[in-house]
């Protein structure tokens, strides 16, 4: 792969890559797609209408190369062009001296080449090569890589690196100009370290943990910075998924180009959250002439899947395009756990005109699990043995989701309007043993743990909006980028709880673990209705001074929950509100270097009971945070360097579960954390890509009864890399290989520091082989072997009187068919 990068603080990406070697999945990660346009007219409308907005530039670039004059006319303009370097290569331009727009300018420069040009953004410019071989005589179009969309092509990673987001701001932002700490997992690395998880796919991601509960597939268990996200933090293509009483929506991350997690507050654009940040999930959406993909995959957990993605053009011009990814599994994940999975998300795309995108897309998807992954606990203890029973206990979720993502230029003033809505549904039904109960634990000389049957079943309907007025404007020698917004949110869960009390039939026998059990599920005694609604107003505004890049943004938000009994009709409303800020600010060296500095809030009503029922006190967060962020020029890598302080108040941590009021909390007081984060990604070369980082995050109760200790499972360093090496030439012409290792610090594994979990390191490996090698028949063919946890490290996480393993070691063959 070839990108190169010029300019000031707009930097020039040019994707370059061989075709022949498959690097078409790098073109889609990057969403660089190949699009056919009907006729040249098409083309020039779009062109004339962005030449009329552009002001006129001087230029004076000389006949030569055609790739390297287009590197100078980017350099001039800011723009980003979108082409494949070797499909001109050959190819000269045609002298530029004088001044005129950017329209104008490619013009003269591409006339007589062969190659027109389409503008599918602002600052966005596609080529495409004019070829006269119409079996009619007709001039036809072939397609050098059309952009899908702002969001589908500027926003995603290509390779193992990414230049913008659009999570940091809720609008495209280079992130060496964006003044927060995010971190990108590109398509490209989730393919190859052949993730099955959101946990496996942050993974490799400075400040993130997913282990504070050990291996644990009912959820996506995600933890930024010692804060769990995956309950207030998870979001999809910039919507928040709701979760229930008990029940979260599932992420497949198969479906998905990307991942991006926002680090530190965020509630001053996204409402009220976790202080920790956000995790937000990017949708695939349909790129005309993108490649196609089956794939097949068996483990050595008995797991067999497979899955196809699929993209279709609707309509010859390319106003209506479609894509469809779906994937099933069934069998068991490490551990002897459950995981079955199917999941289907058609999608349909409509452009009409390059100032109207409209994407919407479903989602129907089914998951069945073990409904508890909790180990025995005998004396301190770890046994190989769950405190419930595999053969009694089961967690099934449906999940529905239907939504759609609008944008609108008007073309008249510098306005943009944006729209973003959902609705989700999912329906649970779960039930396990355990021995958290009266009556229930180790008994007998500690030869007999006695348990209880459990049985949960929660249905939640969700529906959201976000509405934004998006301005651009100059005051003197500042642009602003202004965007207002108002987002609304609703959910109603169903929830129905019932518990058997401690039965014979369910003891477990240290001297016979292995018996089966069988039992009825009992009958619910609770039945909850839990309404929450939330409506915020947003105001933020992206300066440009120079090279300083400012951002200010306030939001004020009301909230409301009620929990009400349907058995009684008794119960509580609790109302919020809440004004929460961000401020940053950050300047970009013309050598790619950009320290920032940047403070901001959160606020996160309590949806946590204590022991007696009572709600729990608000949470109230601050961060404040400096870094520097550093883009090589001429090098295709990005890093990070940052260090934070980050605080919150009323902190809840989980106590226990009761049968009459579900999970109960306690308020542990304030929590203060001060860390460290350096991480980086590079495609050093077209074989070789690197992720790597390093975490240190020193938290501590500062107030409340635990006043001086450590919170619990969070580990003070972590660390971890990933390395990639494709070779396309020479006697291993066609393998590939990758090699990583991730280390996790000990952590204290109760409130009272009185035990602790022990540091481990996890071993991953990848070996690939393209069958292109062999014969270009066998073009898109290619095996893959991963390894996750290679030496089965069984390390045990203990969290408050509840107990663990780790995923163990898994071996994954992937036989994936592409086109």
């Amino acid at each position: 792969m070839q990108v190169i990068k010029t300019g000031k603080a707009g930097l020039v990406n040019v994707f370059g890559h061989r075709l022949a070697h498959s690097v078409s999945l790098v073109a889609l990660a990057a969403g660089i797609v190949v699009a056919g346009v009907s006729t040249p007219a098409a083309a020039q409308q779009n062109t004339e209408t962005q030449s009329d907005a552009a002001s006129a530039i001087n230029f004076s670039i000389p006949a030569q190369d055609l790739n390297q004059a287009l590197l100078n006319f980017a350099n001039q303009t800011n723009l980003q062009l979108f082409y494949d370097v070797d499909r001109v290569a050959g190819l000269q331009s045609t002298a530029l001296d004088g001044t005129y727009s950017p329209a104008e300018a490619l013009k003269v420069l591409l006339s007589g080449s062969g190659v027109g040009y389409r503008f599918t953004g602002k600052n966005t410019v596609s080529l495409t090569k004019l070829e006269t071989s119409d079996s009619s005589g007709e001039t036809v179009i072939d397609p050098l890589y059309v952009e899908a969309n702002a969001q589908d092509s500027e926003d995603l990673a290509h390779g193992y690196v990414a230049t913008r987001s659009s999570a940091g701001t809720k609008t495209s932002k280079a992130l060496i100009e964006t003044a927060k700490s995010i971190s990108v997992v590109s398509g490209q690395e989730i393919e190859d370290r052949a993730v099955a998880s959101i946990e496996d796919a942050v993974a490799y991601t400075a400040g993130v943990a997913t282990n504070n509960y050990g291996y644990d597939p009912r959820f996506d268990q995600v933890y930024v910075r010692g804060y769990p996200v995956h309950i207030y933090g998870d979001y999809r293509d910039g919507l928040r998924q709701m979760t229930g009483v008990y029940a979260t929506f599932r992420t497949e991350p198969y479906g998905l180009e990307q991942l991006e997690i926002v680090k530190g507050p965020t509630a001053a654009l996204y409402g009220q959250s976790t202080p920790g940040g956000l995790l937000n999930s990017v949708t695939k959406r349909p790129h005309l002439g993108a490649k196609n993909n089956v794939y097949g995959r068996f483990t050595n957990t008995d797991s067999y899947e497979g899955g196809f993605d699929y993209n279709l053009g609707l309509t010859e011009n390319g106003t209506w395009a479609s894509r469809i990814v779906g994937m099933a599994r069934f069998g068991e994940t490490s551990n002897k756990i459950q995981d079955d999975r199917q999941m289907f998300a058609p999608t349909i795309r409509w452009q009409p005109n390059a100032d109207t995108d409209l994407t919407i897309y479903t989602l129907f998807q089914h998951d069945e699990t073990d409904a508890s992954a909790t180990l025995l606990n005998l004396n301190g203890e770890i046994l190989d043995y769950r405190t419930s029973d595999a053969d009694y206990d089961y967690q099934k979720q449906d999940q529905f989701q239907a939504g759609y993502d609008l944008t609108h230029d008007l073309s008249s003033v510098p306005v943009t309007l944006a729209q973003k809505a959902r609705f989700g549904y999912f329906d649970l039904e779960a039930r396990y043993l355990t021995g958290g109960v009266t009556g229930g634990g180790w008994k007998n000389s500690n030869t007999e743990y006695h348990r209880a049957a459990q049985a949960v079943e929660e249905t939640l309907w969700s529906a959201q909006v976000d509405n934004q007025v998006i301005t651009t404007f100059e005051t003197t020698d500042a642009k602003h980028e202004v965007m207002t917004g108002l987002d609304l949110m609703y959910s109603k869960s169903d929830y129905s709880f019932g518990s058997s009390g401690v039965l014979s039939d369910y003891i477990f026998y240290l001297n016979d673990p292995n018996r089966s059990i069988s039992g009825t599920t009992p009958a619910y005694t609770t039945f909850d209705d839990v309404t929450y609604n939330q409506s915020g107003i947003y105001v933020q505004d992206q300066i440009e001074l120079g090279n300083w890049h400012l951002n200010g943004g306030v939001r004020f938000d009301y909230a409301e929950r009620k929990r009400i009994s349907r058995l009684t009709n008794t119960g509580s409303t609790d109302y919020n509100t809440a004004t929460t800020f961000n401020v940053s600010a950050l300047y970009a060296f013309d050598n790619g270097i950009s320290p920032y500095v940047s403070w901001g809030t959160s606020f996160l009503p309590s949806t946590s009971q204590d022991s007696e029922g009572k709600m729990l006190n608000p949470t109230e967060g601050e961060q404040y945070e400096a870094g520097i962020k550093f883009e090589p020029v001429g090098f295709d890598g990005f890093f990070t360097v940052s260090a934070y302080r980050l605080t919150e108040d009323n902190v809840a941590r989980y106590a226990g579960y009761s049968g009459s009021i579900g999970s109960y909390y306690d308020s542990i007081g304030k929590v203060e954390s001060r860390g460290l984060e350096i991480e980086g990604s590079a495609n050093v070369t077209e074989n070789l890509s690197l992720v790597g980082n390093l975490a240190y995050n020193n938290a501590k109760i500062v107030k409340g009864s635990y006043r001086g200790n450590t919170p619990l499972v969070t580990p003070e360093k972590a660390a971890s890399s990933w390395a990639n090496y494709n070779f396309n030439q020479g006697p291993l012409d066609g393998w590939g290989f990758g090699v990583g290792v991730r280390y996790t610090d000990s952590s204290y594994a109760n409130y009272t520091n009185t035990s602790k979990n022990k540091p481990y390191t996890v071993l991953d490996a990848a070996i690939r082989y393209d069958f292109a090698a062999l014969s270009n028949k066998l073009d898109g063919l290619t095996l893959a072997i991963n390894g996750t946890n290679l030496a089965d490290n069984d390390a045990a996480i203990c969290n408050n009187g509840y107990c663990y393993q780790i995923e163990g070691q898994t071996i994954a063959a992937t036989l994936k068919y592409e086109w």
